[in-house]
């Protein structure tokens, strides 16, 4: 049995969590026990604590997946639903046809305490960081077969009023350097929030490709195995990247753009509805 916290941690429900729940279960379960405003759109939340972040969690995703990362020894993660606009946003109805683009600058935290501005590209279901917007310098971030963008919930210092973080969805105890498991990332509020829904939207694109068994009905079988292949966040040069993109994409952008591209009539390519009462 797990905690579910309801919109904070001040009341929760206590919900039977199987190998096969996932977080579109837990939320209908606490709708149907009268504990959710029906005029709210709602999602469940995994609270990162160890590291002071919080991501959405989609609706088809496994919570079993999503334990499998924590650290057990120190008990500090946890599941709450919240209110959120992004319900609609990262739903399997509306996973696009291909992956969304972005770009623009960005300051990253090298070390702790320590930014530098950066020219960050989200293409090739991966992120990219270079000195300048012609990407001579192109060094390799991650990848989003095994990353997720999580918001930051613990007050830190930063050059920007926005601060996000790209984390790895696997355990730390993979991973040699703690630098390697997550990258902390500051922007203005306008450009942060564009960032964040590109990269929640690729991710789901990614685990809709990958992932197969997540959205198959009950009863229906897949090849598919549920496990991926495991590779840490690494510097790459340029040269090392793909050939060839892994799926057809759009014309690049020009050096000053940042606008995000997502499948056109998509949600996502529309203005945001205030579904949040």
């Amino acid at each position: 049995q797990q905690r579910v916290f309801i919109g904070d941690m001040q009341r929760f429900n206590t919900v039977e969590i199987t190998p096969n729940t996932n977080a579109g279960d837990v939320v209908a379960l606490i709708a149907n026990q009268g504990s959710l405003d029906d005029t709210a759109v709602w999602m469940l939340f995994e609270l990162a604590n160890d590291f002071g972040m919080e991501r959405p969690i989609r609706s088809y995703e496994l919570l079993s997946n999503v334990t499998a990362s924590w650290n057990k020894d120190k008990l500090l993660n946890a599941f709450v639903v919240k209110r959120t606009y992004l319900a609609p946003f990262l739903s399997r109805s509306n996973i696009p046809t291909s992956s969304p683009t972005n770009r623009g600058y960005i300051e990253y935290e090298s070390k702790k305490g320590k930014w530098s501005k950066r020219w960050m590209e989200l293409r090739e279901h991966s992120l990219w960081l270079s000195k300048r917007d012609t990407g001579k310098d192109e060094t390799f971030l991650c990848s989003l077969s095994n990353f997720d963008a999580y918001y930051i919930t613990r007050k830190r210092k930063s050059p920007k009023p926005f601060v996000f973080a790209i984390k790895s969805t696997d355990n730390i105890s993979l991973f040699e350097n703690v630098s390697d498991y997550v990258h902390i990332l500051s922007c203005n509020q306008k450009d942060g929030e564009r960032w964040m829904e590109a990269i929640l939207v690729a991710r789901s694109y990614v685990l809709f490709q990958e992932r197969h068994v997540l959205f198959a009905k009950p009863g229906e079988s897949t090849s598919i195995s549920n496990n991926l292949s495991r590779s840490q966040t690494r510097k790459q040069s340029i040269s090392t990247r793909p050939s060839q993109p892994l799926v057809s994409v759009s014309a690049p952008f020009s050096a000053s753009a940042t606008a995000v591209t997502f499948e056109p009539g998509s949600l996502l390519a529309k203005h945001r509805g205030d579904v949040m009462s």
